[in-house]
């Protein structure tokens, strides 16, 4: 597929067919992660491809529990705003394979430089991003592509990551690895899905010279 194409036609899609992606799929989608910028070229990333139903609706269930313990601890119309959420943050379990993208643990040179400097947390975040972020976003924008091309379809999830403490324990991760999001990656349901509606360009542009 063409890359413009693939840019103007990628739908983010949450219900899918019964097709279970390949493992030479899967991976291609992956691969094209590898290859995203990194700030400082530090790759510190991993991805955890995952097929198996019983781990996925584990997942499912550690998010419901996380859900539970929020809406304990609020008022009740902010929990029933907040029960719709539930829906939205598990429909991943359907999915035929979700990617888990985690974060391995590295150091931050400037941010390091910057703590020496004696600038407090607040000034730091204001001076720079989360470079580490910014290259996971990176990456996981490439596998939607690649998944796109593929003629698979994705949701870039991040609400699940609520119960990302349960989920280290559902997946054997290190304390230190910290999810970034989950990919769900798919065939779609429908033939042509709508699209969300975007903003027009000229509203979220401005050309300076």
């Amino acid at each position: 597929m063409e890359i413009f194409e693939c840019l103007d036609t990628r739908k983010t899609i949450r219900k899918y067919s019964d097709y279970i992606p390949t493992d030479d799929e899967i991976k291609r989608i992956i691969n094209s992660a590898r290859l995203a910028p990194a700030a400082m070229n530090t790759q510190n990333w991993k991805f955890l491809a995952i097929f198996n139903k019983d781990i996925k609706h584990k997942m499912a269930d550690a998010v419901l529990n996380k859900y539970d313990e929020i809406t304990s601890r609020i008022d009740e119309d902010t929990a029933r705003a907040v029960s719709s959420y539930k829906a939205h943050s598990t429909f991943f379990e359907t999915a035929p394979a979700i990617i888990v993208c985690i974060e391995t643990n590295a150091p931050s040179f400037m941010g390091g430089v910057l703590e020496k400097a004696n600038y407090s947390k607040e000034e730091i975040s204001k001076m720079r991003p989360d470079s580490y972020l910014l290259s996971m976003g990176g990456a996981v924008e490439n596998m939607s592509l690649a998944a796109h091309a593929l003629g698979l379809s994705s949701c870039w999830m991040v609400a699940p990551v609520l119960a990302e403490k349960a989920f280290k324990e559902i997946l054997n991760l290190k304390e230190d690895d910290k999810i970034v999001t989950i990919l769900t990656i798919g065939k779609p349901y429908a033939d042509n899905p709508n699209r969300a509606p975007k903003k027009p360009l000229e509203e979220v542009m401005e050309i300076i010279k």
